[in-house]
């Protein structure tokens, strides 16, 4: 055998490979980025000689799985909030928002916005939208804007409102911009009112934006992510620089992992032409389409087919027409692209499926896995249509331990609630799911995501739909083996085997063992990414 790279030999810890033939193994070789042969240790030494010297790297115990698949978040804005002013639930108060807001203003460059994220009405103890006159109360002088935690909606001052060109006579397709008693704007914006604000804002500068991308990737290493996708470049304004910046370090073999970027129309139609999608590289493919068909359930945006628990007659609708979303899905369908579509409610989970339904009966297309980004309150018949129609839900599952008790008391109602995110069902019925957090909406990780979809416990202690949890074997097969078909990587990662990417993770515990309710205690010790050491604790 001759060995063109130096073979390194990966053992010390139970090995579980989620490949078939060998599901456990003590001993994994790899050369160069991927893996070469995988068996006992001896059978592994033996190999490792012929190639001559080798490098053998004892693990030190624990678990070793296929890295994570994140299927769905949104690292570029979650880079971009390093450089903006946190007003997350755990400042507890508007006030507290307010004098955050107001300490940044101070400390930040007379000609730059201030920006804020991740505030959340449902978390906050005032339970209400931020305000015109809130953010007044901070500056007339700067223009403020503050993201939801969902990014369904923003807020801004009146300075903002006069500078995006907001009056009370704007209409935004899909979108709201919301009046007060006044009939003036109120600074709060639905919607895609809220992503056209965004998309507006000034971009950060190259050399920053590449330094919080590195930050950003190092997150999802420590959180056991191998392969992350970035789901709508195009979202913010920052995406020309955003794009800069990902080629910057992927030409420069500076990323740690590998990202399958997705983006918003506007800007894959400028690729098209150019055949860039499925532009290929080991750590930078340009992915599919993303598209909107609703909102957030706890904002009262999700399309749904029945009434809002708490508001009857009320159940919101599409932010596009059927007629739009058909047109849309047809049009990448048949070039060849795929596509994932943000669908939370049964209506809007309705009307991507019979696009998906149309244009695979035009043009049977089984190879590009189109996605339900969310599909949160898909039925077991909606589920066996997707999986009639080769397409894939990824689930937000982490709903049920952060904002469960809300959707069963207020939004949804109990039955709706329990059979949320609806995991369960897609494991009996033989459907490929993937799970997500979609960061920068939650904090990023894929364990506390296990946890939920196992135990499927509300922050009350409620337990919420008992058959629609899965084993810790389908949690762990949805961030790795059915996640790999997301971004088209089903036959390079996703299992440990010869010949696929030597892309690990290393916890403190074997998930399958330990008791469900302690797998949000157990740590990524070690992530490594086409064999090299990218995180270790």
């Amino acid at each position: 055998m001759f060995c063109t790279e130096k073979l390194k030999l990966y053992t010390g810890a139970k090995i579980v490979t989620l490949y078939d033939p060998m599901p456990i193994v003590e001993a994994v070789c790899v050369i160069g980025e991927r893996i070469h042969a995988m068996g006992s240790l001896e059978d592994m030494e033996r190999c490792a000689a012929l190639c001559g010297e080798y490098e053998k790297i004892d693990l030190g115990g624990g678990v070793l799985y296929p890295g994570f698949i994140d299927t769905h978040s949104h690292l570029s804005m979650y880079a971009d909030t390093f450089s903006q002013v946190y007003c997350g639930s755990r400042l507890g108060t508007v006030p507290r928002v307010l004098d955050g807001l107001r300490e940044a203003a101070g400390n930040t460059p007379q000609d730059r916005w201030i920006v804020g994220y991740a505030y959340d009405d449902t978390g906050i103890d005032e339970k209400r939208h931020l305000t015109r006159e809130d953010l007044d109360a901070v500056s007339t002088e700067r223009p403020i804007l503050v993201k939801h935690l969902s990014v369904h909606f923003c807020y801004l001052n009146s300075l903002a409102i006069e500078k995006l060109g907001y009056t009370a006579e704007t209409r935004v397709a899909g979108g709201t911009v919301c009046l007060g008693a006044d009939g003036r704007p109120n600074g709060i914006l639905e919607e895609n009112a809220s992503y056209q604000a965004i998309a507006k804002l000034p971009a950060t500068s190259f050399d920053e934006t590449r330094k919080n991308m590195l930050r950003a990737v190092r997150d999802y290493n420590a959180h056991g992510f191998t392969t992350f996708m970035d789901g709508g470049i195009g979202l913010s304004g920052s995406y020309k620089t955003d794009m800069t910046a990902y080629l910057s370090l992927a030409r420069d073999k500076a990323l740690d992992a590998r990202g399958y970027l997705q983006f918003m129309p506007p800007v894959l139609d400028a690729l098209e032409p150019y055949g860039l999608w499925g532009f290929p590289s080991e750590y930078l493919s340009f992915g599919g389409v993303k598209y909107f068909t609703d909102g957030s359930i706890q904002g009262y945006t999700g399309a749904l087919l029945e009434d809002y628990h708490s508001r009857p007659g009320y159940r919101s609708e599409l932010v596009c027409t059927p007629e739009e979303l058909g047109n849309l899905v047809m049009h990448y369908h048949a070039a060849g692209i795929q596509i994932a579509v943000h669908t939370n409610g049964d209506a809007a989970i309705e009307a991507t499926l019979q696009a998906y339904e149309r244009a695979q009966r035009a043009l049977p297309r089984p190879d590009l896995h189109h996605i339900f980004v969310h599909a949160q309150m898909a039925s077991d018949g909606q589920l066996r249509r997707m999986k009639a129609c080769h397409a894939l839900p990824t689930f937000f599952v982490r709903h049920i331990e952060v904002w469960g008790d809300g959707h069963y008391d207020t939004y949804l109602g109990p039955s709706r609630a329990n059979r949320l995110d609806p995991a369960g069902s897609a494991v009996r019925i033989g459907l490929p799911f993937a799970l997500h957090v979609d960061t920068p909406v939650l904090p990023v990780t894929a364990l506390d995501s296990i946890h939920a979809a196992v135990n499927r416990i509300s922050p009350s202690g409620r337990l919420m739909g008992a058959d629609q949890r899965i084993s810790p074997r389908e949690a762990i097969k949805a961030y790795t083996v059915y996640a790999s078909l997301f971004c088209m990587g089903e036959h390079d990662r996703g299992r440990i085997e010869p010949g696929r990417l030597a892309d690990f993770v290393l916890l403190s515990d074997d998930l399958e063992a330990i008791d469900p309710l302690a797998i949000n205690r157990v740590k990524v010790r070690m992530t490594l990414c086409g064999g090299r050491i990218v995180y270790q604790a």
